[in-house]
């Protein structure tokens, strides 16, 4: 019953134990500004090389002056520069509504990741077992091992 134990004991590791250090490590999470505008919207990353390279912009944006809290930088002006056709087709009492949100860095999502796997592992442990058992049961006593 050693294969059984050994299973159970790389199932219940922690997934932080088996990843290098390097990657468990959190990197910043990505600010985003989502501008809507009655039914249309579009979302801008607000980074500086982002928003330096932005496609739509009706002016090119001073990446230097922007705040310091990235947040601050999702306003209606930045909307407007950003996509001037934004509000094209709206009703006209519509206005730009800016919303600034993050996404989640790499370490939120390898825990995720890392919890799925087990839920998975321990999943597809529960309908093998049955058939595992005897086997590695058989697979003892051929070769003349004995429990204590």
């Amino acid at each position: 019953m050693w294969f059984i134990s050994i299973v159970r004991v790389l199932l219940l590791l922690p997934l932080p134990l088996l990843l290098p250090a390097g990657l468990v490590r959190g990197k910043d999470v990505v600010n985003f500004c989502k501008c809507s505008c009655g039914q249309n919207s579009t979302i801008i990353e607000l980074t500086k090389f982002a928003l330096s390279h932005l496609p739509h912009a009706s002016e090119p944006i001073d990446v230097d002056t922007l705040a310091p809290n990235v947040c601050m930088n999702c306003t209606r002006l930045l909307c407007g520069t950003a996509e001037p056709q934004l509000c094209d087709g709206a009703a006209v009492d519509d206005e730009i509504v800016p919303l600034c949100f993050q996404r989640d860095s790499l370490q939120d999502e390898l825990i995720v990741a890392g919890f799925l796997l087990l839920v998975v592992g321990l999943l597809l442990w529960t309908a093998v077992r049955s058939h595992v058992k005897p086997v590695a049961g058989r697979l003892w006593n051929q070769y003349g091992y004995t429990t204590i």
